[in-house]
């Protein structure tokens, strides 16, 4: 047997093996064994192409799990693969390719970070027909792209070469050696396990076992032991070990991202353990200054913040103090004059000390920071360092909607509620993105808009009582006692929000974590029916109790006794024909339209011009597209048929305008169906969107109040035929409002108003 895959796995991570086994058994070279080190594990998988063999262990920790698997090998090389992770499908065929003579020869598989599942990847990758040379954005920043090391180079190019046996070796493998000078030239990532490729023999001959007592960080010492003995390390050039993160660190955390207040105790101590077994000088001095840039560019800060990888400072400053003794301090020298002082202060113990100066090398990073980022940063920082300092101004009321972009959505009929019926009682700060919102509010009293993230933004935003935002609130905000903080969100769900959704790739790695943190910070969250209520308790894992289960304000003016004179002055105000009817064209963004980021682009399928021709003199038509959607797409070809409103502030005020609505995947139709008027779904990239139509709470098919079409035509024979659609979907109409508009009756706006300033001095 030439390889030995060794994968340790927890009980939680056990759906997983299914789907590592997936993988192996797509491999293109299949002369290897799995080893499954699992306590209660039961195998149940079939004979497949590589024998599989489940190993139990003790003590119950990762290190004990892996140790035992070696102990069952019988592989030339030892495989380390997690239970999460996966290899690209020529990996196998790879390595084998790659294996040297020499045992003390380090093969490393080179590992790409994704926050993707495995299905989503490859699926990602197979769409996109990426070349093997580049592979899908990972989930961090969207424009970073990994490395391209070498050309794609074939059989047949490598005939007319004239390369000899070596030459073509690399040109068909593409790796690089690091040996020599460059032996710890890339240590930070030798040091990682995933995916190293070791001599089991090499490994049996140095008697290289794991820490089966340190469990978070027993890979550590045996990876110093390995580095310390092998000459050369081999690095596949090509990506081919994809370490998947997992994107939900508060109800699955993977071993990293736990938290764990003795995290950097747990860390030095297997730099202690592992560096007094190092005979390598080099290697000695490599691994030293690799561990003191690390110290200075994140221990300094996670002490004087009180992390939570840090409960007790003394304790930890106390191993480090250890670990500074034991090492060359020739280290000292790869970091700053004054990250020095403070390691000898660490050393000698004296951390009070260390600890002053620490705050003096902190500051100065962030005074440089803020200098380097101009702008946000200095306003940040007198928000953290400052405002949030001063007293907390009891009648100063805080809004935001989408990102100051409108002044619209719940935060703005929650605010000219308050303004009918306390006036005079509170001054009312809007955030603004977009000049829009000064000019909709210029002439309101007790009123001020600032700009969004400018000095005047962060001042209200330390010092007001309360917040109201429709989004979420800044990451960095800080919630202050006695003040409240409400989110009011911005729609009922069709797609599945944060904890229910598995891949996060479209947004920020850290995007359930941040929520989660960010959402525990909500006072109130508004509940604008009890379906949304439901999804809101898991999807936020936030408690029902604390919703306000209201309705929504915004929706207050489509119940509102007026709504048809205020319908007219809205279509007078658009310059819209009083004698003509609307058809509101309300489409969604595209996952695979991205721009950059959150921004999307958007291509026109609707078929304006034959809507024109059947008709264009009985209706117009208003365009009104999603804000995360960046280009204004061109309609001036269709002369005064098309009212283009995507900047139009408040979408609530273009329903009550409208007699038709034609949306797509966009949840914009719950709000509408209390208007009762009838809903086509344009659907033309139906079979297409069906892959992620799982991630919907809803079934298009069964549950919506209106038609699923495809065609243009459709769409005109819809039109046409409009009280026949109106008497087909009468009954699911019914249905649908009953289900999701019984709480709104007009009066959500008082509800909201009343709980956020507990109706005390009304």
């Amino acid at each position: 047997m030439k390889f030995s895959i060794i994968t340790p796995c927890k009980v939680d991570d056990l759906p997983k093996l299914d789907e590592l086994k997936a993988n192996l058994e797509s491999q293109t070279f299949h002369q290897f064994e799995w080893i499954i080190a699992c306590n209660g594990f039961d195998n149940h998988f079939e004979e497949t192409q590589f024998p599989i063999q489940v190993v139990s262990y003790q003590p119950n920790t990762i290190g004990a799990a892996r140790n035992a698997a070696i102990k069952a090998a019988v592989g030339d090389y030892l495989v380390f693969i997690d239970a999460d992770d996966f290899l690209l499908p020529d990996a196998m065929k790879k390595l084998n390719y790659m294996t040297p003579r020499n045992e003390d020869t380090l093969i490393d598989l080179n590992h790409y970070k994704t926050y993707e599942t495995q299905q989503a990847y490859l699926k990602d990758l197979a769409i996109n027909e990426h070349t093997p040379d580049f592979l899908p954005d990972w989930g961090g920043r969207k424009k970073r792209k990994p490395r391209s090391y070498a050309l794609n180079f074939t059989s047949d190019n490598l005939k007319h070469l004239n390369l000899n046996k070596k030459q073509q070796h690399w040109l068909k493998n593409k790796y690089k050696v690091y040996s020599g000078e460059t032996r710890y030239a890339s240590l930070r990532k030798q040091l990682v396990l995933a995916g190293k490729v070791i001599n089991r023999h090499f490994v049996n001959a140095h008697h290289l076992q794991f820490n089966e007592l340190n469990d978070l960080y027993s890979d550590v010492q045996f990876m110093m032991a390995v580095l310390n003995s092998t000459k050369r390390v081999v690095l596949i050039q090509q990506y081919q070990y994809i370490m998947v993160y997992h994107n939900d660190p508060i109800n699955d955390p993977s071993n990293a991202q736990l938290v764990r207040g003795d995290r950097w105790q747990k860390m030095v101590s297997a730099w202690i353990d592992g560096y007094q077994n190092l005979t390598n000088a080099e290697f000695r001095l490599a691994f030293a200054e690799y561990t003191i840039r690390r110290m200075n560019r994140y221990l300094y800060n996670a002490i004087l913040s009180n992390a939570d990888s840090i409960d007790n400072v003394d304790a930890t400053l106390n191993i480090v103090s250890k670990y500074l003794n034991l090492i060359d301090k020739r280290a000292f020298k790869s970091v700053n004059v004054l990250s020095r002082r403070i390691l000898s202060a660490i050393a000698d113990h004296q951390f009070g000390v260390a600890q002053k100066l620490m705050a003096s090398l902190v500051f100065g990073r962030n005074a440089h920071r803020i200098v380097k980022k101009r702008g946000r940063g200095i306003t940040k920082a007198l928000y953290q360092l400052v405002f949030t300092h001063l007293a907390v101004k009891p009648n100063v009321i805080f809004y935001e909607s989408f990102l100051g972009r409108n002044y619209s959505d719940n935060p703005k009929y929650i605010y000219e509620y308050i303004q009918k019926h306390y006036p005079g009682k509170y001054q009312h700060i809007w955030s603004a993105s977009d000049p829009q919102v000064k000019d909709a509010l210029k002439d309101q009293p007790d009123t001020r808009v600032v700009k969004r993230f400018g000095f005047k933004y962060m001042y209200y935003l330390a010092t007001s009582k309360y917040q109201v935002f429709n989004l979420r609130q800044p990451r960095w905000f800080v919630k202050r006692r006695g003040t409240k903080l409400l989110s009011t969100w911005h729609g009922t769900p069709l797609k599945r929000l944060v904890f229910d959704i598995d891949n996060v790739v479209n947004a920020t790695p850290m995007y359930k974590r941040n929520f989660y943190e960010q959402s525990r910070q909500w006072d109130y969250l508004i509940a604008p029916n009890q379906f949304s209520a439901d999804v809101f308790s898991h999807a936020f894992m936030y408690p029902q109790d604390k919703m306000i289960k209201s309705g929504y304000p915004r929706n207050d003016i489509l119940s509102a006794p007026d709504r048809d004179q205020k319908a007219i002055e809205i279509k007078k105000r658009l310059g819209i024909p009083l004698d003509k009817k609307v058809i509101l064209y309300a489409p969604t963004w595209r996952d695979d339209e991205r721009a950059s980021g959150n921004e999307y682009k958007f291509q026109l399928k609707l078929n304006v011009a034959k809507l024109r021709e059947n008709f264009g003199d009985d209706y117009v038509m208003i365009l009104r597209t999603h804000y995360f959607i960046t280009d204004r797409i061109d309609t001036s070809t269709f002369g005064d048929f098309v009212f283009n409103e995507s900047n139009y502030q408040d979408v609530s005020e273009l329903y009550l305008a409208s007699d038709i609505l034609i949306t797509d995947y966009s949840s914009v139709f719950f709000d509408y169906s209390i208007l009762k008027r009838p809903i086509l779904y344009f659907v033309y990239d139906y079979d297409n969107y069906a892959k992620i139509l799982h991630g919907f709470y809803l079934s298009m098919q069964k549950d919506l109040p209106g038609p699923l079409l495809k065609t243009n035509d459709e769409i005109v024979d819809a039109i046409k035929n409009i009280d026949q659609i109106e008497q087909k979907y009468k009954e699911r109409y019914a249905k649908f409002d009953e289900r999701f508009n019984n709480w709104e009756n007009g009066h959500a706006a008082e509800k909201v108003v009343n709980v956020l300033l507990d109706n005390s001095d009304k």
